[in-house]
């Protein structure tokens, strides 16, 4: 029965492609940066997050052996391209909101900041209540040592707070995005001397590369489209080899008989792994020039990403071999791989579209008792 864990790949495959529309020759899907195709394209990404930090739990080399299931293994280092996408376009986002909305800014820590800071403080809250049903003591601080997975909140919260220094504090246009690129590579620089692990900085300079695509939008789509094919092959070629390099160090040494070292793996990693993310996000704008994906399930996906990255770790860990470190036992531990998937998804996905419609109602009627008192 844990061979029925490969049935995921045929249906993530379909998720992602049913009701896609391929362009021919000449034909190109300008819509490729659209708030629909990218939601969609999001929500797609949001779900392989999810198998990625289920693969984690289940095949990762360096689980112990004993502990070690074949059947994700695709998903294993794949999860930074997916959060390199989310940055990508929150970046690319937060651009065209700033330049088509003149109140992009109003009230920007309340509509930006503190919806994350609430997703955070929620994550804390439903792994605490698990602790108290498990009787497990964490050690302080909580949110670093037990919910590992919400280090995307705080990093993002800084880039919201950079784009804002970026594009409000600073006038001059130019000079903001100078100002990003600058204190970008200051964050990544500061967090590998710091000792982060490599998560919590390599795909963070994608906000800024999205922002650049923005401006630059007609641009880069007269030059893909000029000159497609060399501009596809070159990318794929070097992703491949990077992405090798920067996941797969000692594999790679051993194909190519070159004698491995660790001190350089340690020094490469972060370079690969950051290089390697955007070429990926640079791939999948090239390969969406030519397919629109989209269909209800991604769309309904898309609008939920946020609760989805927020809900589903818990899950993650109440149902794999341990709970909140690997000597604490988990609330039941769902050793077919088949399963374990089927009930990380089956109960985080209507989990999460529920906190979304909470969340939404809160926020709805927090603009609508606004109105009434500014009105």
């Amino acid at each position: 029965m844990d061979a029925l864990v490969y049935i995921y790949y045929p249906l993530l495959l379909l998720l992602l492609f049913y009701g896609a529309k391929i362009k021919t020759a000449g034909e190109w899907n300008d819509d490729v940066f659209s708030y629909d195709h990218t939601k969609a394209f999001l929500g797609f990404q949001a779900v392989l997050i999810i198998f990625h930090h289920l693969s984690q739990r289940t095949c990762a080399p360096w689980l112990e052996p004993s502990r070690i299931h074949h059947g994700l293994d695709a998903f294993v280092f794949i999860g930074y391209l997916s959060v390199a996408a989310f940055f990508f376009c929150s970046g690319y986002g937060m651009y065209v909101n700033a330049h088509s909305n003149e109140r992009a800014f109003d009230h920007y820590f309340k509509r930006r900041i503190l919806p994350l800071l609430a997703m955070g403080l929620l994550a804390w809250i439903m792994f605490y209540i698990a602790e108290l049903c498990i009787g497990y003591k964490a050690p302080a601080p909580l949110w670093i040592n037990v919910n590992a997975y919400n280090w995307y909140i705080p990093v993002m919260i800084l880039m919201y707070l950079l784009f804002y220094l970026s594009f409000r504090v600073i006038k001059n246009e130019i000079a903001g995005i100078t100002v990003l690129i600058a204190l970008t590579l200051i964050l990544f620089f500061f967090a590998m001397a710091a000792g982060f692990g490599t998560w919590w900085y390599n795909t963070l300079h994608l906000f800024a590369v999205g922002v650049i695509t923005a401006r630059h939008r007609e641009a880069f789509l007269r030059t893909a489209k000029k000159h497609y094919v060399p501009l596809l092959v070159i990318s794929v070629a070097l992703f491949a080899a990077l992405f090798s390099l920067g996941n797969y160090y000692y594999a790679t040494c051993g194909i190519f008989r070159l004698p491995p070292s660790e001190p350089l793996r340690v020094t490469l990693e972060p370079f690969m792994q950051a290089s390697s993310a955007v070429l990926f996000v640079f791939i999948m704008a090239m390969l969406g020039l030519k397919i629109r994906i989209g269909n209800k399930a991604l769309r309904f996906l898309g609008t939920f990403t946020l609760e989805i990255y927020i809900a589903h770790p818990l899950f993650v860990r109440l149902f794999g071999f341990a709970s909140f470190d690997d000597n604490v036992r988990p609330l039941y531990y769902i050793k077919n791989q088949f399963l374990y998937v089927l009930a990380v998804l089956v109960i985080s996905l209507p989990l999460s579209f529920g906190i979304h419609r909470i969340s939404s109602a809160i926020r709805n009627r927090d603009r609508a008792g606004s109105g009434k008192t500014h009105g």
